[in-house]
């Protein structure tokens, strides 16, 4: 069948009257240029396809290297270049190179996300030859010009935040709950410091105060423990801190002689027993010549001991001008602080007792402290001697920052490390790392703790600011009274937020704080969420999980995303 079809066909081409072979002749030119012609449009269709997703990729690549500024009209010559031969390799058959050029965008702001955006926008153009040559139907031309449509690459970013985290240091965090604040301290601080270079961080360790480490050694070359608070005091409670936090006093030593006696005899003992024993152990006669000096008068009825000893390394200029030991009991200046004070620094170290910190309810000016608590002006820090925890000899103020450590802990002077310190805002990984040497001790006050880092957080520069608390649980009974009256009567967290965002030396726009509870205290955080936080800032979190992405949640900020 098929081969008589075949037949007839072939008959009918040797017709002597020619006429299917004259129509072939003629169609077949016009059939040829048909078909180049749909190859060329179907090479010109597919160019363009490819280069739409080429223009995408290149866009992605663009803002992935790209810092948001303003600044930047062109991509830099190495990245051009780069992006030139990854068009050269999707369109190998191109005649020139590929013309590449960039329009960048302003920098634009995303308040409510944080973030800061810039759009790129790829113009590319490609010169390709026709697979099919025709004068007429190429309009004389052998190549053709394939170009991105039109498209934008949009590069979001968060911007950078200043994130003070403000820790309950107390005892009942030790074991899991010490475990927990490291571990989320650790993801947090990696996850904000990845989406901004720029970001900074804090760490505010809180019991009752805030431990703080001095700049300078102890005698012997370790740690130098500081307690630190933020508070105005009533007249009646206000004295030199600094210089009563490492001084015997005690309220029925009434006459100045009494007085300097038994301080003179308490800073003796630390010199001649602490110093003394720490390793290398220092001989007795060393630590009087480099340390103290003899008296040729001495006694109760002198008000001094055989040898008054004191730091040496720090010198200072006396009420007549002379210069003398800073930490000398019997210059003129030391000497009238005595005579003025003691009697106060007798009282405070009786009501801490009770109170379990100096910053209590009777001894605060809550409204001159709510005005000084931007800066350090209000800042009050005195020196934790190495001694035993609950030594009152050297100790006055006993109840306070346990966290800073002991002796009976952490060893002699030469090796005495602090078992925690305040960080300032910083971006130092090296320095943030320390976080994970620290321990706990000691009382709650979490107030306490949070009106100590607002100074901290005034110090950034970034535009937004994060306070979160993270706590297991209520204040003890003295500080309790104290938090409730600035949570509740005084509207602490509105006053800080309002604070941070009217100086402008603090760059802020915008200023939250969260609470986070590390157990179920329910009730706990129904009062932050009511008197600080709002709504939906203040949850209850008990596992790494849950506390990181709560917080991850609260910042909300997308880093480094992009969209088309």
């Amino acid at each position: 069948m098929f081969t008589r079809k075949v037949t007839g066909a072939i008959a009918k081409l040797k017709d002597p009257s020619g006429g299917v072979i004259i129509s072939f002749a003629i169609l077949l030119p016009l059939l040829i240029t048909l078909v180049a012609f749909g190859v060329n449009s179907l090479k010109m269709f597919i160019a363009k396809a490819k280069m739409s997703d080429v223009a995408s990729e290149i866009g992605l690549m663009v803002s992935a290297n790209s810092s948001l500024s303003e600044k930047e009209h062109a991509p830099p010559a190495a990245l051009k270049k780069m992006l030139i031969n990854y068009v050269r390799e999707f369109f190998p058959e191109s005649a020139k190179p590929p013309v590449l050029s960039i329009t960048y965008s302003k920098v634009e702001i995303d308040a409510k996300d944080n973030a800061s955006y810039m759009s790129y926008k790829p113009n590319i153009e490609v010169e390709l030859p026709f697979p099919f040559y025709d004068r007429i139907l190429n309009n004389g031309s052998k190549t053709f010009t394939v170009s991105a449509t039109p498209l934008t690459v949009k590069k979001k970013v968060s911007r950078p935040i200043d994130l003070v985290f403000v820790m309950d240091f107390s005892g009942s965090q030790a074991g899991a709950g010490l475990r927990l604040l490291k571990e989320t301290f650790k993801d947090l601080t990696d996850f904000v410091l990845k989406g901004n270079a720029q970001s900074k961080v804090a760490m505010v360790p809180f019991s009752s105060g805030v431990a703080v480490r001095y700049k300078e050694t102890n005698q012997r070359g370790g740690d130098k423990a500081g307690c630190s608070v933020l508070f105005v005091p009533k007249p009646e409670w206000s004295i030199n801190y600094a210089f009563w936090g490492d001084k015997f006093v005690k309220k029925n030593h009434k006459t100045l002689l009494d007085q300097t006696y038994y301080m003179d005899y308490w800073r003796h003992n630390f010199y001649s027993s602490n110093l003394e024993r720490s390793i290398p152990k220092m001989p007795l006669s060393v630590v009087y010549r480099d340390w103290c000096r003899e008296n040729s008068l001495f006694g109760k009825a002198f008000g001094r001991v055989k040898y008054s000893c004191f730091d040496t390394r720090v010198k200072t200029v006396d009420l007549d001008g002379q210069v003398v030991f800073k930490d000398d009991i019997f210059t003129k200046r030391a000497l009238q602080t005595i005579k003025t004070e003691y009697a106060k620094a007798a009282k405070i170290r009786d009501a801490q007792t009770s109170y379990y910190t100096i910053e209590h309810d009777a001894a605060i000016d809550y409204e001159a402290t709510l005005e000084k608590m931007f800066s350090d002006e209000a800042v009050i820090t005195f020196p934790m001697q190495w001694t035993e925890k609950g030594d009152t000899n050297h100790r006055p103020y006993e109840r306070m920052c346990h966290h800073t450590g002991w002796w009976a802990q952490k060893g002699d002077l030469v090796s005495a490390k602090m078992y925690s310190w305040l960080i300032e805002l910083t971006n130092n990984s090296k320095e943030l790392a320390e976080f994970q040497t620290m321990n706990v001790q000691g009382y709650t006050a979490t107030v306490s703790g949070l009106i100590r880092s607002v100074p901290v957080m005034t110090k950034g520069k970034n535009p937004r600011k994060v306070f979160v608390i993270m706590a297991d649980g209520a204040d003890t009974s003295g500080p309790k009274t104290v938090s409730d009256r600035y949570l509740r009567q005084y509207k602490l967290c509105d006053k800080i937020k309002k604070g941070i965002l009217d100086r402008p030396e603090t760059n802020a726009e915008r200023v939250d704080i969260y609470y986070v509870s590390t157990t179920n205290d329910r009730p706990r955080v129904n009062d932050w969420a009511t008197y600080c936080t709002g709504q939906g800032n203040a949850a209850i979190a008990v596992n790494r999980k849950a506390v990181v992405d709560l917080i991850k949640g609260y910042l909300s900020d997308e880093i480094g995303s992009f969209t088309n």
